[in-house]
């Protein structure tokens, strides 16, 4: 069984450590077949153009265009370095989805040749509720049915969004929520997901199976197991796994289990290896 890792952060994302080299000797290490790249690319359309931050050269500077390309010719650089050495290199990007990002999308993959474009949502009226601290503040302020309703509008507006290859981790929301939703929020009525799993199959775009608890020392998914199983019976595909690391260490954790799980359902990741 061939496994490779396609949510992958390194140092170019501010909350990330380890070179794009250092993520790829780590991959040989641990017999990946493949890595994608999938650097926090923080846009939001309702704030500053220019507020996001990315690390380049060991200084934190503005998100530009350039920056971008900086990225994309290490990442490149790597893909024919590693290439021969029996590692496939993909150049990805993790976008936060809010409204109107769409616009910013499209720009980017039309200016830039990207392997895989991931969204994902972090943030919701301006609050990251992935973030612990803001977690406490967005949670601590609504009921779940608020919070549900929130969450589920957005990623109906994300699955609408025909720049994204996929969308990761579907229900993290529940990281940082159950703390202060308890149980309840891992029980969630799993017919919410059915119209976000009909955008997505109609519009061909897949979703991840996130094994980012793993690196936490903890076991499951994002989405759950129950969700996977929906999406699936649903007709979405499964376009990749990725352990969500934010350094070398990380990288590659749960990932066995999750091809191992798709195993069981007959399912083949859809990436680009």
């Amino acid at each position: 069984m061939i496994l490779s890792d396609f949510h992958v952060h390194p140092d170019f994302s501010i909350d990330a450590a380890g070179s794009v080299n250092e993520f790829c000797e780590k991959a040989l290490e641990l017999r990946l077949g493949a890595i994608c790249f999938t650097t926090h690319y923080d846009y939001n359309p309702a704030l500053d153009k220019n507020s996001g931050y990315w690390k380049c050269k060991g200084s934190k500077v503005k998100l530009t265009d350039e920056v971008v390309g900086s990225y994309l010719e290490e990442i490149e650089i790597a893909k024919n370095s590693f290439r021969e050495r029996g590692l496939n290199v993909y150049s990805g990007i993790e976008i936060d989805y809010t409204p109107g990002t769409e616009k910013e999308a499209e720009r980017l993959r039309s200016l830039f040749k990207f392997d895989y474009v991931l969204g994902s949502i972090h943030c919701i009226e301006g609050l990251v509720f992935s973030d612990m601290e803001q977690a406490k503040e967005y949670f601590g302020n609504r009921t779940l049915a608020q919070i549900m309703d929130d969450y589920f509008n957005l990623l109906r507006m994300s699955a609408e969004c025909r720049f994204f290859d996929a969308l990761g981790h579907l229900d993290y929301f529940a990281r940082f929520g159950q703390k202060y939703c308890g149980d309840e929020i891992n029980n969630i009525d799993i017919k919410r997901f059915a119209p976000v799993f009909e955008i997505l199959r109609k519009n061909g775009i897949g979703i991840e199976l996130n094994t980012s608890p793993y690196k936490r020392g903890e076991t499951g998914f994002h989405p759950s197991k129950k969700i996977l199983e929906e999406a699936i019976n649903s007709g979405v595909v499964i376009s990749s796994v990725g352990s969500d690391c934010h350094s070398p260490d990380e990288l590659g954790k749960g990932i066995k289990e999750g091809y191992l799980f798709l195993g069981s359902k007959k399912i083949i990741p859809k990436h680009p290896v």
